[in-house]
């Protein structure tokens, strides 16, 4: 089996800063508000003529340039997104077609906010069969355009930021450092606690969508804050200890944690659990909000561009998000 490994990295986040006294101008919230309960001061917001896959192609482009690689080496993209272009096709559809990849392959995924941590355990499967050789993985959000800023709503409008991850994997040579592990997890039961009931099939009702659904939020996500919360901290502390378990190491052998960027004060949650020192954990949540499952590559990018992580550094990558979906990847750069 060939073992896989991160080849390049790229990401793009729209010029547009939404500060906290911007969203009170757009819903009732304060900035203390937003400041106590997610640590959020500021997030970016794509154009309106702007869609997911225009700032996926950004980053798929600059992590491919990363790579050292050109388009035409790319054998198959796999995409993550909650804001696709359009309902459907899916919208790794529309983005093959932007990055000019011919005939080549795409594949849309649904992990939610972990959908770095599956598309890298897919494009990993798919390496080590032989069956591609580079694979370009991309997760982007246009959650600006899906803000409900009533009172149901409010809870969830006030964390969210726009932005695209991107990166490519391909083989490791002999001695090469690359994905160690990927572990993935999933509880359905979960599902409702963070949701959008319409348009959908199982509403008991003919029609998938009418006017009631727009007029009642049905549209729009809800969640159950409480439990998203307890499930969030849970999920992603047993997410380390899994990957350290499993790797044969202790804490004290990462290098670097990126968590999901879900809130500032679940990671805080998370740190604490875990036991990890707080330098050694990257957060930019407070800079650019939640931005679902772009959150950990754009992350991951900002991190090595920091110089936190460097070459050889052993980085774990947890997540977890609304499904309930959780996992992690531990990787050495």
């Amino acid at each position: 089996m060939s073992a896989s490994r991160i080849l390049g990295i790229g990401h793009y986040l729209p010029p547009k800063v939404v500060t906290n006294f911007d969203l009170m101008k757009m819903m009732e919230t304060s900035n203390e508000f937003i400041v106590e309960r997610t640590g959020v001061h500021k997030r970016r917001h794509a154009e309106p003529d702007q869609g997911a896959t225009d700032l996926a192609a950004i980053a798929c482009r600059a992590a491919v340039k990363d790579a050292g690689l050109t388009m035409d080496q790319i054998d198959l993209v796999i995409m993550n997104t909650i804001t696709p272009d359009h309902a459907d096709p899916g919208s790794a559809y529309f983005l093959q077609s932007k990055l000019g990849m011919e005939h080549r392959p795409a594949l849309e995924i649904r992990a939610q906010c972990a959908g770095i941590v599956y598309g890298m355990a897919i494009a990993e499967s798919f390496i080590a069969s032989g069956m591609y050789r580079h694979i370009l993985i991309v997760c982007s959000e246009v959650l600006s355009k899906r803000m409900d800023g009533s009172y149901d709503g409010r809870n969830i409008a006030i964390l969210l930021g726009d932005g695209a991850g991107a990166l490519v994997v391909g083989p490791a040579k002999d001695g090469q450092p690359g994905i160690l592990s990927s572990i993935m997890h999933t509880d359905g039961g979960g599902a409702k606690v963070l949701y959008t009931a319409a348009p959908g099939s199982a509403l008991g009702r003919p029609d998938m969508i009418n006017a009631e659904d727009i007029e009642s939020g049905r549209i729009h996500f809800r969640m159950l804050g409480k439990e998203m919360f307890q499930n969030g901290v849970l999920r992603m502390t047993e997410a380390v200890f899994e990957a350290l378990e499993k790797n044969g190491l202790r804490l004290d052998d990462i290098d670097v944690l990126i968590p999901h960027q879900a809130n500032l004060r679940m990671l805080e949650a998370v740190v604490e659990k875990v036991g990890i020192a707080k330098e050694k954990v990257f957060v930019n949540v407070d800079q650019f909000g939640n931005m679902a499952s772009a959150c950990l590559p754009i992350a991951l990018y900002q991190a090595r561009e920091s110089g936190m992580v460097k070459p050889g550094s052993l980085v774990l990558l947890v997540a977890f998000g609304s499904g309930f979906v959780w996992g992690s990847t531990l990787l050495r750069l």
